[in-house]
C-alpha cells in the first residue's frame, strides 16, 4: 500500500526539487511560453498536489504497474481535495526500488492504462530519467524526464486535445467534456488555432454502428479507401498498402512485447512473441505476390496520382525499424510536422531497441562483459551460445527466434526489390528515392548483424550439447 506524503517536501529529495525547480519554470526548448507544466505551481500554491510512494514489485512486470495506476486512480477520486481547488488536484506516485532496466515497463503501463484514465476524465503521465515522451510543442524536448520513476494523475483539461486527438475513442471522451468550447463561436474565438485545427480534424472521423462494427471499427476501417482514379488495379494497390500498414502495426506490437519480456528476463516469452512477428512478416511477404499481379501498364495508369507519396514515409514501418535497432534521426525528422505521429516516432527513436535489450540480457547472464560494447564482443557471445548450448537453452531459442525474424524481414525486403524491378524497372521511385538502387542497398542490411556473423565462428563437427 502507498505511504502518504501529504507535503511535497516529503517526496524523495530529487523529486521535490524537480517539481519546484523544473516543472514550475519556463524552458527555452519547451516550444511555448510559460512553465514546463502549467499545473504544478498553482497546485503547490493551493495545497492540492499530493505525493505518495509505493514499493515496486520487480516480478509483476508492466501489468503490475498498470494495476498500481488503477489503484491510484481510485485513490485520486476518493481523496478529499481542498474545496474549490479540485481542478488543480494532482497525485504524484513515486515507484521506489524500480531498477533502471525496468523503466521501459512504466512507459508500457501508461500506454495501456491511458484510455481507462481518459474514460474517467483523468490524464495519467509517466516520468523517469530516460522517458522518451516529447513536449507536445517541441518533439525534440524530452519533457517527461524525472530523477525517479513516477507517474502523475490529474483531471482532464481543455488543452489535452494535444494528447487525445489521434484516437477516436479518446477524442470522443474529450469531446463530450469540452466540445462546447469549440462549438460556441464566442468561446472558440479565444482558443489557440492549433486546438481548433486538431479538434476539427478529429471530429471528422467515423464510428461503428453495431457490436461487431464497434469492436473492430469496421465502418471506420472500410471508409478509409480513397483511391484517386477509377482504375480497379489502384484499389488493389491501395488496399494492399493499408493491409501492410496494419501488419506493420502487428509486427510493432509483437516486437515491443518481446522487448519488454527481455527487460524482465523472460527470453522464452520474447521468443513466443517473435514467432507471431515472424508469421506476420510472412504475410507481409505474401502481399508482394498480390501486387505482382498488377502489370506495369496497369500501374502506370494511376502512378502519376501517387505524386510524392511513398512507402518511405510509412511511420509504422519506421517505428518497426527503430524498435529493431536501425535508428535514424534524419528519417524521424520526416514526421516532425505530422501531429500525433511525430510524438510516437520520437518516442520509439529514443527508446531502447529489441536488440539493445537482448544484449543487456546477455550481460546479465554473464555471457557479455558489462563494459563490452563492440560488435566483435557480441559476435563472440552469440557464438558461445550456439557452440555450448542447444534447443533446451532459452538463450539459444532467443537467438533462433531473432534470426527467424531477421530472415523473414530480409526476405520481405528482397521480394520488395524484385517486385519494383518487375513493375517499374530502373525508373526513379516515389518519395525522392532512386527506386531499385535504394531498395538494393536496403536489402543488403541485416538486423542483429552479430547473430549472422556468429555463424562464421562455428566450426564443423559435433557441438558440446
Amino acid at each position: 500500500m502507498p505511504k502518504d506524503e501529504n507535503e511535497v517536501p516529503g517526496c524523495p529529495g530529487t523529486v521535490g526539487a524537480w517539481l519546484r525547480d523544473f516543472l514550475t519554470k519556463p524552458h527555452d526548448d519547451l516550444g511555448r511560453q510559460g512553465s514546463v507544466c502549467p499545473f504544478v505551481d498553482p497546485a503547490l500554491r493551493a495545497g492540492s498536489l499530493l505525493s505518495q510512494t509505493v514499493d515496486y514489485d520487480t516480478e509483476a512486470g508492466w501489468s503490475g504497474i498498470a494495476e498500481t495506476m488503477r489503484h491510484q486512480m481510485d485513490a485520486y477520486n476518493e481523496h478529499s481535495w481542498p474545496e474549490g481547488k479540485e481542478s488543480l488536484s494532482s497525485l504524484v506516485t513515486v515507484l521506489c526500488g524500480m531498477p533502471e532496466h525496468h523503466w521501459p515497463l512504466l512507459d508500457e503501463a501508461q500506454r495501456r492504462v491511458k484510455s481507462e484514465a481518459v474514460q474517467r476524465g483523468l490524464m495519467i503521465g509517466q516520468f523517469h530519467p530516460h522517458c522518451p515522451e516529447p513536449s507536445a510543442w517541441n518533439p525534440l524536448f524530452p519533457v517527461s524526464r524525472a530523477p525517479e520513476p513516477l507517474f502523475a494523475i490529474r483531471h482532464m483539461a481543455l488543452h489535452d486535445i494535444l494528447f487525445l486527438h489521434g484516437s477516436p475513442s479518446l477524442f470522443d471522451e474529450y469531446d463530450r467534456r469540452f466540445g462546447r468550447h469549440y462549438n460556441n463561436e464566442r468561446s472558440a474565438a479565444h482558443l489557440p488555432q492549433r486546438f481548433v485545427d486538431l479538434y476539427e480534424e478529429a471530429k471528422g472521423k467515423g464510428r461503428g454502428k453495431s457490436e461487431y462494427i464497434d469492436y473492430q471499427s469496421i465502418d471506420t476501417l472500410l471508409s478509409l479507401q480513397q483511391p484517386h482514379t477509377s482504375h480497379p488495379a489502384e484499389m488493389t494497390f491501395y488496399l494492399v498498402g493499408q493491409a501492410k500498414e496494419l501488419l506493420f502495426k502487428l509486427v510493432y506490437e509483437e516486437i515491443t512485447s518481446a522487448r519488454l519480456s527481455l527487460v524482465v528476463d523472460h527470453p522464452d516469452e520474447a521468443s513466443w512473441s517473435l514467432r507471431r512477428a515472424s508469421s506476420a512478416m510472412g504475410m507481409l511477404a505474401q502481399a508482394w505476390d498480390v501486387l505482382a499481379r498488377i502489370s506495369p501498364a496497369e500501374f502506370n495508369a494511376f502512378r502519376e496520382e501517387l505524386g510524392s507519396a511513398s512507402g518511405i514515409d510509412s511511420y509504422m514501418y519506421r517505428m518497426v525499424e527503430f524498435t529493431l535497432g536501425r535508428k535514424s534521426e534524419s528519417m524521424a525528422r520526416r514526421y516532425a510536422s505530422v501531429p500525433g505521429v511525430s510524438e510516437s516516432v520520437h518516442r520509439t527513436l529514443h527508446s531502447s531497441s529489441l536488440y539493445d535489450e537482448a544484449l543487456e540480457l546477455l550481460r546479465r547472464r554473464g555471457l557479455l562483459g558489462a563494459d563490452e560494447r563492440s560488435t566483435e564482443a557480441a559476435r563472440r557471445a552469440w557464438a558461445h551460445v550456439y557452440r555450448e548450448h542447444g534447443p533446451s537453452n532459452d538463450m539459444f531459442r532467443l537467438g533462433e527466434a531473432l534470426m527467424d525474424f531477421a530472415h523473414g524481414f530480409g526476405r520481405w525486403r528482397s521480394l520488395h526489390l524484385l517486385l519494383v524491378e518487375r513493375t517499374i524497372g530502373n525508373k526513379a521511385g516515389t518519395g525522392g528515392t532512386t527506386g531499385v538502387y535504394w531498395l538494393r542497398r536496403s536489402a543488403d542490411h541485416r538486423f542483429f548483424p552479430e547473430l549472422w556473423e556468429a555463424r562464421s565462428d562455428l566450426e564443423p563437427g559435433p557441438s558440446s550439447w
